[in-house]
């Protein structure tokens, strides 16, 4: 079920097709509104501008532009277990999924897209661009201490408020399944008043190395899908019509190429439907539009 809150109302309809493996979005934030109408309704705007002549123009107009806690609209899903359940044994089917995780990663890192995105960001920190703050959190440590205490407060049934949830501690290590390769695992313990509870999180590892850090943390880069990952994906799943209103010819048909689901492998392919579905739930609450063709599957 698809859950999508807007004010005081709740829509819950059935997709059309699986949930996404590796990314979602997110309306939790206050700030998604914003995000939103920002992406949706004044990024086709701006590409109107004369200046757009080419992908690093693009993505430019798209980046400069973003609205304060970008980073919490657009997420990349984590598993969790515990560790008084499972202990240090990983099942085959955990094996798979994370296997499945990895190889939606690599595809999104072998699009032209990525390439494009990589080099933006990598000239953006090199060439000090007032770029706004992209509010990703790259730090692993950090990223698991929070989703410690998320696991920890869902099987306690308290989801929605992490009022005294404390990750402790964490540590990253890797488990084997039947001799398989190594899965990347990190451990947390976290503590509620007196009680304590080990939490593990399965984490897909990135093919590549990002091409900047600003976290402290450098021994963990490239170890977990990062802004670039996750930023090409939300372009591809931007509906087709936001970029027509790109006036160069040339430039219009080299971004519509490389945004194509056509020419996406499939599960990128289904990583971007789905995302696009999301966004079009997501713009349907913000209008206050709900109507039959709700659920209806995206092209």
């Amino acid at each position: 079920m698809c859950y999508c809150a807007f004010l005081r109302f709740m829509l819950i309809s059935t997709p059309h097709r699986e949930p996404g493996l590796l990314y979602t979005l997110s309306c939790k934030h206050e700030s998604w509104v914003t995000i939103a109408k920002y992406i949706m309704e004044d990024v086709p705007l701006l590409l109107k501008s004369e200046g757009v002549n080419d992908i690093q123009k693009v993505l430019s107009v798209v980046f400069s532009s973003l609205p304060s806690n970008f980073g919490e609209f657009i997420k990349w899903i984590a598993e969790v277990r515990s560790q008084e359940d499972f202990g240090q044994i990983l099942s085959t089917e955990e094996k798979a999924r994370v296997a499945m995780k990895e190889e939606v990663l690599k595809q999104v890192q072998g699009t032209g897209l990525f390439r494009h995105v990589a080099a933006f960001l990598s000239s953006a920190n090199s060439c000090c661009r007032n770029l706004p703050p992209l509010g990703f959190e790259d730090n692993l440590p950090n990223i698991a201490a929070t989703v410690c205490c998320q696991g920890a407060e869902i099987w306690a049934g308290k989801y929605g408020s992490l009022d005294g949830y404390c990750c402790r501690e964490t540590c990253v290590k890797c488990l084997k399944a039947n001799g398989d390769k190594a899965v990347t695992v990190v451990s947390g313990t976290v503590v509620n008043g007196k009680c304590e509870q080990g939490v593990d999180i399965l984490v897909p590892a990135s093919q590549t190395k990002q091409s900047c850090s600003c976290s402290a943390s450098s021994n963990y880069i490239g170890m977990l899908p990062a802004s670039n990952d996750v930023l090409t994906a939300l372009l591809l799943a931007l509906p087709p019509e936001t970029w027509s209103g790109i006036k160069d010819k040339k430039l219009l048909q080299e971004i519509s190429s490389l945004v194509s689901t056509e020419k996406l492998p499939t599960l990128v392919q289904e990583e971007v439907l789905h995302l696009r579905g999301q966004l079009h739930l997501l713009k349907r609450c913000q209008e206050n539009k709900i109507d039959e063709d709700l659920g209806a599957p995206l092209s």
